[in-house]
């Protein structure tokens, strides 16, 4: 929980738990902890906003992006492809208006 408070963004959430928001939801349904809670929230909130960026830039699953995928638990891994094809799907789509 330390490394979540100090800075959740450097924090292999996978290495913790392929899992790791699955797992933390289940145990906060047995386990009401507002500590918890809010620190599993900004964590989700600032590795949001990281895998944001990451999933709009076309070579982000390459170079340093390939060492930051490998850290994002599943739920992560599921909003970063979201992200990516919604970007990928904007970058074609303005193209092909662009040819019109």
């Amino acid at each position: 929980m330390n490394a979540l408070k100090a800075d959740p963004r450097t924090v292999d959430l996978r290495a913790q738990a392929p899992h790791f928001y699955s797992l933390a939801a289940r145990m906060l349904e047995l386990f009401e902890e507002e500590e918890m809670i809010d620190v599993l929230t900004e964590t989700f909130k600032k590795r949001s906003t990281e895998i944001a960026d990451q999933a709009h830039n076309p070579r982000g699953a390459l170079g340093e992006g390939a060492e930051f995928l490998r850290g994002l638990d599943e739920t992560e891994r599921q909003l970063f492809k979201s992200a990516h094809e919604s970007s990928k799907s904007t970058r074609t789509w303005i193209a092909d208006i662009k040819k019109h």
